[in-house]
């Protein structure tokens, strides 16, 4: 982590101190501080990889994940496919 990383973590910890993890969550989501698309990618990716973990088809766990999360097959499938590369 740089020196930048971590004073900027330092502020986001004075911005929530005092609250619950809920309640810092929203907080930040709330002051445009976390990333909501990176945050959604994330969420997609983890369930679809839970739903193969499960037996389901990596395809079809795309139809479902896009289903759950009101969005297309390919935003889906690419959310998928763009965190498997890091």
């Amino acid at each position: 982590m740089t020196r930048l990383d971590e004073q900027l973590c330092e502020d986001l910890l004075r911005q929530v101190r005092g609250l619950t993890p809920r309640q810092a969550v929203l907080a930040l989501f709330e002051s445009g501080m976390i990333d909501h698309r990176a945050c959604e990618r994330r969420a997609i990716r983890d369930e679809i990889e839970r739903l193969e973990r499960q037996g389901m088809p990596r395809c079809e766990a795309f139809e479902v994940v896009a289903d759950r999360f009101c969005c297309s097959y390919e935003k889906a499938r690419n959310a998928f496919y763009l965190l498997s590369k890091h």
